[in-house]
């Protein structure tokens, strides 16, 4: 390549990039998308409160999940909790619209029921569409490797409570 012609293809590639640049090209179109999702409240069954959910978690541009996941059974309304929690971090979350799901390994109970060699070998999913009524549903527990993605899932039990969806 003579000097001439590789100045001049620098100088484009340069030229380019300013264009692109003061355009605001965004991100490539492969590049994750950043996501968010809270969620509080209670799963309930013929008007009975049945588990206490608090959720919050987010998914970064680089695709990294992040969050914490808590339940409590109830008896029958959120004023009673049952002594019994599963707890566990935050996955994979799933976002479109008014409806989200996320998935959980169970990393501990309290009480802790849990033998440390079968922690996290269980997992769970969450799903969670906003409405009036909102809906939510519980897939699981099942084997952790049996969940790939968390693409939403059925909602059969209403919710009562708040879902936060970015």
């Amino acid at each position: 390549m003579t000097g001439f012609r590789a100045r001049a293809l620098s100088t484009t590639t340069l030229a380019a990039a300013a264009v692109f640049a003061t355009l605001g090209v965004s991100a490539p179109a492969d590049a994750a998308q950043t996501k968010s999702l809270m969620i509080e409240g209670e799963l309930e069954i013929a008007d009975l409160d049945l588990l206490a959910i608090k959720a919050v978690g987010a998914t970064n541009a680089e695709g990294k999940t992040t969050g914490t996941y808590e339940a409590t059974l109830l008896a029958g309304d959120d004023d009673n909790p049952l002594p019994f929690k599963v707890k566990g971090p935050i996955t994979c979350i799933h976002t479109d619209g008014d409806t989200a799901s996320l998935v959980y390994p169970i990393s501990a109970t309290d009480p802790n029921l849990i033998p440390a060699p079968l922690q996290d070998a269980l997992a769970v999913q969450i799903t969670v569409r906003k409405g009036d009524p909102s809906k939510v549903g519980v897939n699981g527990p099942a084997p952790a490797g049996s969940f790939s993605g968390c693409e939403p899932a059925a909602t059969p039990y209403e919710f009562d409570g708040d879902i936060e969806i970015k």
